[in-house]
């Protein structure tokens, strides 16, 4: 019995021991408890400014175009649709600020053939040009024909943001720029910006 419980103590002492290491990671990106971002949780994103829009989601916004879906903020206080990461480069799991990530919608029913991993529309090198979030993109694969689908997350002072500067193609030529929220038409669509939405993360 006394064995059992030693080594009992012994096991939740390693998990204890990890979790204050993993915790101590600089880099790890942490939900708003605290925790370490993994890939595949599922987690929603809680803008730092709760008066100014609320949680993401997947709707039409075109007056005909109804596929593929735009990424586009909901109304205050609405938690929108649960997210998950999928990193180029995952070690145990953990996400970590700058490093390319698949995003993904893996709930939200839209009746359209796309897939509802996030990418950019548009030429992504050129600057001359908004950039809207929209679903259509593909998962893993990095290199120049999924370029478009890589998004990183940042530390800001207060919170996080969301921007698109891949790393997956060293020859490719791309824009560089935060993801923040264009207002038209009555969505609140997310775009290729100059200035961020800022967020924090919640698991769902």
């Amino acid at each position: 019995m006394k064995t059992q419980f030693f080594l009992l103590s012994l096991f939740l002492f390693s998990i204890l021991l990890c979790e204050v290491i993993e915790a101590q990671d600089t880099n790890a990106v942490l939900d708003i408890r605290g925790k370490i971002l993994r890939a595949g949780v599922k987690y929603y994103v809680v803008p730092l400014l709760q008066d100014q829009g609320g949680g993401l989601d997947l709707a039409s916004t075109g007056h005909r175009q109804s596929c593929p879906k735009s990424v586009v903020q909901d109304d205050v206080y609405w938690w929108g649709n649960a997210i998950q990461f999928y990193p180029v480069n995952s070690q145990k799991g953990v996400i970590r600020e700058w490093i390319d990530l698949n995003i993904e919608f893996p709930d939200v029913y839209t009746g359209c053939p796309e897939s509802k991993v996030w990418t950019i529309s548009g030429d992504p090198s050129s600057y001359d040009i908004m950039h809207y979030i929209t679903d259509g993109g593909k998962k893993s694969n990095p290199g120049q024909q999924t370029l478009s689908n890589w998004f990183k997350i940042v530390k800001t002072t207060n919170a996080y943001k969301f921007m698109f500067c891949p790393s997956v193609c060293d020859d490719c030529s791309y824009v560089c720029q935060d993801v923040g929220v264009s207002k038209k038409r009555g969505h609140r669509r997310l775009v290729l910006s100059n200035t961020p939405l800022e967020i924090n993360f919640r698991k769902s």
